[in-house]
């Protein structure tokens, strides 16, 4: 199994906690010559940015020496940072002092920007910015780092016990790991020896660990990220009704009073897991569907009568996926569907193949996403058959 390291795990989250910590821009000149904000970019709040960070970093739970490695790296980022030329920090006066692009004829209307007081003025503002995230960055460092006795050594050999990982921990090495579906399996099994209540209990904590670590990685994003993602969905052709088909929006409806009368305001809720990190909780959702397997086999072989007659068919799952994504796809909507999940989950309850009779609905989902050539070649084929039929039909 290729599980990654602890080491190559703290390096990964190294560079996401610099990315976030350390900005590559600290000021936007209100001027369309400045790219960021042209684009309507903006950076994020040093403060914002260092308490997420901050809660990350505890809520990974890292011992004292996995600290001080993180640590070690984003030093090196710091330093970096520290030393970067102030003009690099703003669009505007990089393309004015960068050599590379200097080569370039400036505009007439850019040379008021190119004043000396103008200049000094910008730098003083980007290097009051750079020292506010340094004493937040000092701070932070000593906050977890430099805690109180970290440096008082006892005076005789303790021997230290490895302490049990926490139900997060647990969850994030799963997270963060190349987990199999039998190792998977074996998890649950372990924690739950596969009794009704302690199955139960196991749900609703993979419930709660999702609610939160969602929550948290979602922080991470900013509204420029979402923007961005959503643009490059729709430079790529996606129309609205696209993103909402596949469920990177949704149809949300606000009331709104206005001159005293209520108006209901149609809006869009983003879902930024789609969105951003569609596959960062993919290994939990497939412990959450274990759990819920297993769960529904109990309630089943208890009470008879919830036993589900699935249909058997001889599709494959993949040929299985894109009929009924054909069938979703057709103009107008022969499904009212609140969602495409909703659809996944009635393929999944009601089908059953040569090789699957318990059909993930995150590999439907898959699937949808991307359909497989072969299957779409059989399709080609069998609709050529159903063509004809009709035409006799006629």
């Amino acid at each position: 199994m290729n599980r990654q390291s602890k080491k190559m795990e703290i390096k990964s989250k190294a560079m996401t906690y610099a990315n976030k910590l350390f900005p590559n821009i600290l000021w936007v000149i209100d001027s369309k010559y400045d790219n960021n904000y042209y684009n309507k970019s903006v950076f994020s709040k040093p403060n914002e940015a260092f308490k997420k960070v901050r809660l990350e970093i505890v809520f990974e739970n890292f011992t004292h020496p996995q600290k001080a490695f993180l640590f070690e790296l984003l030093d090196e980022s710091f330093n970096f940072f520290m030393k970067k030329d102030w003009y690099r920090f703003n669009a505007l006066t990089r393309r004015i002092y960068d050599t590379d692009l200097t080569k370039i004829k400036i505009p007439e209307e850019l040379k008021p920007y190119t004043t000396e007081p103008f200049l000094k003025a910008t730098e003083n503002i980007i290097e009051k910015e750079r020292n506010i995230i340094a004493e937040m960055y000092q701070q932070l460092h000593r906050e977890l780092i430099e805690e109180t006795f970290v440096n008082i050594e006892p005076k005789q050999d303790i021997e230290e016990q490895e302490s049990p990982k926490d139900f997060n921990e647990l969850l994030n090495d799963i997270k963060n790991s190349n987990y199999t579906y039998l190792e998977l399996y074996q998890f649950v099994k372990e924690k739950t020896a596969m009794d009704k209540n302690a199955l139960e209990y196991f749900k609703n904590d993979i419930e709660f660990y999702l609610f939160t670590a969602r929550d948290l990685h979602e922080s991470y994003f900013s509204t420029e990220d979402v923007d961005n993602a959503l643009k490059k969905l729709e430079d790529n052709g996606y129309s609205k009704e696209d993103l909402i088909k596949q469920g990177y929006l949704r149809k949300n409806k606000i009331l709104e009073k206005i001159d005293g009368n209520v108006d209901a305001k149609e809006t869009y809720y983003i879902d930024k897991e789609r969105l951003l990190f569609p596959y960062e909780f993919y290994s939990i959702y497939e412990l959450q569907r274990i759990t819920n397997s297993e769960l529904k086999k109990i309630e089943e072989s208890q009470n008879p009568s919830l036993l589900k007659n699935k249909i058997k068919t001889n599709l494959s799952v993949p040929q299985l996926a894109l009929l009924f994504k054909l069938l979703k796809d057709l103009k107008p909507n022969i499904f009212d569907l609140k969602s495409e999940a909703e659809l996944h989950r009635f393929i999944s309850d009601s089908f059953e193949t040569k090789k699957s009779s318990d059909i993930s609905t995150n590999k439907l989902r898959n699937l949808f996403n991307s359909p497989e050539p072969k299957s779409a070649e059989f399709w080609e084929k069998h609709l050529r058959t159903l063509l004809a039929e009709i035409k006799k039909i006629k």
